[in-house]
C-alpha cells in the first residue's frame, strides 16, 4: 500500500512540474511594470489637438515630473545607470535588476552571468577564502574546496552564477570555489 501511494504521490508530482504555466500566469512574467502616472501623463499632453493646451499640459505635467525627480519620487536612469546598478547587485539574493523591469529589449533584461574583476585582499578563516575585489565586493567561501595558489591582491579574477542561486570564484585562472556574496 505504501508503495503505491508514495508511486501516485510522485506521478503527481511530476506531471505539475512537467505541466505549462497557465496562459495569465506565463503572460504576467513577461509583462513590464506600467509606466509611473506622472510619466504617463506626460505622455498624454501628446494627444492634445490644440497646440497652446498641449504646450500647457507639457509645461505642467513636465514640472510635476520634475517635482517627483527632485523629491525621489521618481527615478530616471538611461541604460548605463542600469548596468551599472545591476553589476553593484550582482551576488546578491534576488534578481532585484529584474524584478524592476530594468532594461528595455529582451536582451537588455538579462541578469549579469559573469564578471571580471580584481583581488584586492584576500584572507583565509575558519570557513575559507574571504576575498574582496576591486569594485568594493566582499564573498565569503561556502565549500570545503581551496585554490592551489593563494589568491593575492592584483590577481585578476571571475565571478560566474551558478544555478539556484549559487556563485563561483575563480582567480588567476584556477578551479573555481563555491562563494557568496557577503557586501
Amino acid at each position: 500500500m505504501r508503495g503505491t501511494i508514495s508511486t501516485s504521490l510522485k506521478t503527481v508530482m511530476t506531471l505539475a512540474l512537467l505541466s505549462p504555466l497557465p496562459a495569465s500566469a506565463a503572460k504576467k512574467a513577461e509583462e513590464t511594470p506600467p509606466q509611473p502616472e506622472l510619466f504617463q501623463q506626460l505622455m498624454d499632453c501628446r494627444a492634445v489637438t490644440d497646440s497652446t493646451q498641449r504646450l500647457s499640459c507639457f509645461d505642467r505635467q513636465a514640472a510635476a515630473l520634475d517635482e517627483a525627480t527632485r523629491k525621489k519620487e521618481i527615478v530616471v536612469a538611461d541604460k548605463q545607470a542600469v548596468q551599472r546598478a545591476k553589476r553593484g547587485l550582482f551576488g546578491f539574493g534576488a534578481p532585484v535588476a529584474k524584478l524592476m523591469g530594468f532594461g528595455g529589449s529582451d536582451e537588455d533584461k538579462g541578469e549579469i552571468k559573469e564578471v571580471t574583476t580584481t583581488v584586492q585582499s584576500a584572507r583565509h578563516n575558519a570557513n575559507g577564502w574571504v576575498i574582496t575585489f576591486a569594485d568594493g565586493s566582499t564573498w565569503e567561501q561556502n565549500d570545503l574546496n581551496d585554490f592551489v595558489l593563494s589568491p593575492k591582491p592584483g590577481n585578476d579574477a571571475r565571478i560566474t552564477r551558478g544555478a539556484l542561486g549559487t556563485y563561483f570564484v575563480s582567480v588567476r585562472g584556477q578551479t573555481a570555489l563555491k562563494m557568496r556574496r557577503v557586501q
